[in-house]
């Protein structure tokens, strides 16, 4: 009888110890971390582009290499998040980041690179079509962007939720 109770009691304090052993919200933030972290390199290389062309003196140049900037960047991002582990043996999150990139690779290289060509545009040949070029590249990449930032943030919430920590607003 006595080796049956204490066979029971070490199997459940076996149990209580695996159970115990799961990732902790630390853990999650961490792991949080690491994919925002990559994540946010790319949006600050996409905000430096746009910044330089919002300056409104572009040469070719320098606009060429803001986007190479933005595309080597994501190609890295991307590269860094396919090398981050599953957490709590699930990929959800990192697989919502890659999704994200994907999205961001498309629109690189179709949208943005189509408007990197019409920027380049010599202000003399600048006409209503060139123009109207423009405005449907910029509300084509806003549109696609802003459904893609819209699903990563989801994934990143239900992430957050599952293990109990509040994501920080960006300054």
């Amino acid at each position: 009888m006595k080796t049956k109770i204490s066979f029971i009691l070490s199997t459940l304090i076996c149990v209580m110890f695996f159970v115990s052993c799961g990732p902790t919200k630390d853990d999650a933030i961490k792991y949080n971390d690491k994919i925002i972290n990559a994540q946010r390199k790319v949006v600050d290389k996409e905000n430096d582009l746009l910044r330089y062309i919002k300056s409104g003196s572009i040469k070719n140049a320098m606009l060429d290499e803001k986007y190479d900037s933005l595309a080597k960047q994501l190609k890295e991002s991307t590269e860094a998040v396919n090398t981050i582990d599953a957490f709590d043996g699930k990929t959800d999150f990192k697989d919502a980041t890659l999704k994200f990139f994907s999205v961001y690779k498309s629109v690189v290289d179709k949208e943005y690179k189509d408007w990197m060509t019409n920027l380049k545009t010599p202000e003399d040949m600048v006409d209503q079509k060139v123009l109207d070029e423009e405005k449907y590249l910029v509300a084509t990449i806003n549109e696609k962007l802003d459904n893609a930032h819209s699903e990563f943030k989801l994934a990143q919430n239900n992430f957050a939720v599952k293990y109990k920590f509040e994501i920080a607003k960006d300054k």
